[in-house]
């Protein structure tokens, strides 16, 4: 099933974009040079090009990413998103163009002249009813499809951090340009309470993953952050649905409470909290429940300290472990197993990742002794990754053995443990054979 908020497309819409005279931009500031201008000027326009593409294709996950602020625009965005449903937000988006002209150009700042060009929300207003709502989402849909064109004009500035990107400042302005009539109270008549009656389809979860604020995948977040999200998808939609969830600590002491309503036809919950003050280093965990509430969903997250680096997001099934030889599981290997191997099973299928690994023997004295170390290439798609050790010589004492495992720019990407033991040595009697140990309290 087509996941509505999280979109994956290829690019192939035809953006015009015109390019403008470049000149110094903030005074004050060293002024750039006529070869970093040109470079910044391709930037900027590959950047306008790449937004608008998003843009033509619903992608409601990237477009925020081209914001400084990002939240505020996926608030906008999920607004739009929400008020109208899929098929009409998809509609008015597939309709937009835009040409640019930069007009000022620096280092670090730039501003960019925007005409857009979509569907003119008078005329598509004309087919409404008399009470100024349309019947559903597919009634919207047809009068956006078949509205005349208008242009809107607007000017942006944007700044360079890592990327050329909208600054904070005026990106409002474009956002209700492009998505501001979207967000009209009452565009759309209520639909039918569809949270009753013992046919309902119940609630069944087939995706979940938490984001940071800028709608990206995080293994975890820092004790500071300011805000957490749990993104859950269904296998069916909804409207007008209500769906509580709650945050607790292990202990299952409530941090925090809230609902989220399924509008539209929609398909996804967000389930967000904004701690109130720094959390505690550990783990969290969401609880989702349906309108009888039923609980649909469970999910936990770790808090890491400030300056502890964030886990690689991926979810291990349960089928992970370390296995024998045989690739049966084992809890334990004998001090002279010839090999040593932990298989991890992932919930989605990752390709083209680098990754580090390293064996370590975590009861030495003085440091971690490092037993093992190599590299992963990932190149094709793959949901089991396989690490092993095949030891030099048996080891001589118990002892736990640690896998250790980063991607390549040093992400933690797995860790697990496990025990090694001496074999067990029988006492025989004069011919080999095992001499019967007494009991206890003979």
């Amino acid at each position: 099933m087509k996941c509505s908020w999280k979109k994956i497309a290829s690019l192939g819409c035809v953006i015009v974009l015109l390019t403008g005279i470049a000149s110094a931009c903030g005074s004050g500031k060293s002024p750039a040079t006529e070869n970093e201008d040109q470079a910044n000027e391709k930037s900027i326009n590959n950047m306008i090009d790449d937004f608008f593409a998003y843009v033509k294709i619903a992608d409601t996950k990237r477009m925020p990413t081209y914001f400084e602020d990002s939240a505020g625009a996926e608030n906008a965005i999920r607004r739009a998103y929400e008020n109208v449903g899929e098929k009409a937000f998809e509609e008015w988006c597939s309709k937009i163009q835009a040409e640019s002209r930069i007009t000022a150009i620096g280092a670090k700042e730039a501003r960019v002249d925007l005409t857009v060009t979509c569907r003119d929300d008078d005329s598509v207003m004309e087919n409404a009813a008399e009470n100024g709502a349309f019947a559903d989402a597919g009634k919207l849909s047809d009068a956006i499809h078949s509205a005349p064109f208008t242009t809107k004009q607007v000017t942006v500035k944007l700044v360079k951090n890592e990327t050329w990107i909208f600054a904070q400042a005026g990106s409002e302005e474009l956002l209700n340009v492009l998505f501001g009539f979207l967000q009209t109270d009452g565009l759309v008549a209520p639909p039918e309470e569809s949270s009753s009656g013992k046919n309902e389809l119940p609630i069944s979860v087939y995706d979940a993953y938490w984001v940071d604020t800028k709608g990206r995948e995080t293994g975890g977040y820092h004790c500071s952050d300011e805000k957490i999200c749990l993104y859950v998808y269904t296998w069916n939609t909804y409207s007008n649905k209500e769906i509580s969830y709650e945050y607790t600590d292990p202990a299952g002491n409530l941090l925090y409470s809230n609902t989220f309503l399924m509008k539209n036809n929609t398909d996804w919950i967000a389930c967000s909290f904004s701690p109130s003050a720094a959390l505690p280093s550990g783990e969290i965990f969401c609880h989702v429940f349906d309108t009888n509430g039923d609980l649909v969903h469970i999910a936990s997250i770790g808090i890491y300290a400030n300056d502890e680096l964030i886990p690689y997001p991926i979810t291990w099934l349960d089928a992970s472990g370390w296995i024998g030889s045989d690739g049966l599981p084992v809890t334990e290997y004998l001090a002279d197993t010839d090999m040593i191997t932990y298989e991890g099973k992932a919930l989605k299928f990752y390709r083209d990742m680098e990754l580090s690994y390293r064996f370590l023997d975590a009861e030495t004295e003085e440091q971690e002794q490092v037993l093992f170390e190599g590299t992963m290439s990932i190149t094709e798609s793959t949901d089991t990754f396989r690490f092993s050790y095949v030891p030099e010589v048996p080891f001589e004492q118990d002892t736990t053995v640690m896998l250790v495992v980063t991607t390549s720019d040093g992400t933690p990407f797995l860790s697990e443990q496990i025990r090694i033991v001496m074999p067990e040595i029988l006492e025989t009697d004069e011919n080999g054979n095992p001499v019967e140990q007494p009991s206890a309290g003979t």
